[in-house]
């Protein structure tokens, strides 16, 4: 699931911002480039937020807001080149000392997707799971969700679509069917947001041409449950989306997670697998967690 996130986001760095490549597979390789110049296999936001978010998940039982907003926080003074506006307004506002739940930036315009790119380790985690933070305790696994992205992303429709993708990297974890992890989008999608539910049935119907890369949180969970749905590997799922364009390594990253989560690691090329610059660091975590 991570590794697939780690690649989906450098194979997608190099053409983010730009518009939707002549083919669906017209882009196949981690070469980096790109707009902020990556190395090949480089990080961009979404990895090094993503292992943010692992580093603070202590147990599958607990999760250590401490740690989080710690991590979160030096990997906001290193000056990363690559910060979306709504997450560095966020990450300002939890080093002024806001309550958790109070940082994140509401703007009804962007509703951007820094946090659903991030939250992938938190299905990793029971339900029945506590937050640890100061004097405050958030317990289940929703509530640490919720926490989570409203850490930085304080619109509704962002909190919803990490609901809706932890639903879904869950059932993929657990094996369930292709079928049946579109299904439980869906159903936890028309628990939360009709709105988006609306958008989740109608992917099926949808052609590669249409699908949109947006760095708007709901266009980024479509686009990944679309390309998981369409294709029948993590290779071609990521490379469709990718070639998209836009917001095209963040849209790869949420597509490479849930594809990951899916099909194993053994569905991550080799070739991709080789040029990872923090392959080992999540390996490490991971064992961690394991032991």
């Amino acid at each position: 699931m991570l590794l697939g996130l780690h690649a989906g986001d450098s194979l997608g760095a190099t053409i983010e911002f730009l518009p939707a490549s002549p083919a669906w597979n017209t882009h196949t390789e981690i070469i980096g480039g790109g707009e902020f110049h990556w190395k090949p296999g480089e990080a961009t936001d979404d990895t090094d937020l993503m292992l943010c978010v692992l580093k603070s998940i202590r147990s599958i039982e607990s999760f250590d807001f401490n740690i989080l907003k710690a991590e979160m926080l030096n990997w906001y003074h290193s000056k990363p080149p690559d910060i979306g506006n709504t997450t560095k307004k966020g990450l300002a506002n939890l080093e002024a000392g806001l309550p958790l739940r109070e940082c994140g930036f509401v703007d009804n315009t962007f509703q951007g997707n820094g946090s659903i790119m991030r939250v992938a380790p938190l299905a990793l985690m029971k339900e029945n799971a506590d937050g640890i933070y100061k004097d405050a305790h958030y317990s289940s696994l929703l509530n640490i969700m919720i926490t989570q992205t409203k850490m930085t992303h304080g619109h509704q429709h962002c909190v919803d679509s990490d609901v809706i993708f932890i639903a879904a990297l869950k059932s993929a974890l657990a094996g369930d069917s292709k079928q049946q992890v579109y299904d439980r989008a869906l159903q936890t999608a028309k628990d939360v947001s009709s709105e988006i539910a609306l958008r989740i049935e109608a992917l099926p119907h949808l052609s590669w041409s249409e699908m949109k890369t947006s760095g708007f949180c709901v266009d980024t969970l479509c686009a990944a449950l679309w390309a998981f749905l369409k294709y029948n590997s993590l290779e071609e799922s990521v490379t469709a989306i990718v070639n998209r364009g836009d917001d095209a390594d963040s849209c790869g990253a949420v597509t490479g997670a849930l594809c990951g989560a899916h099909y194993g690691v053994q569905a991550v090329p080799e070739r991709w697998l080789q040029t990872l610059e923090l392959k080992e660091a999540i390996l490490q975590e991971i064992k961690r967690l394991s032991n």
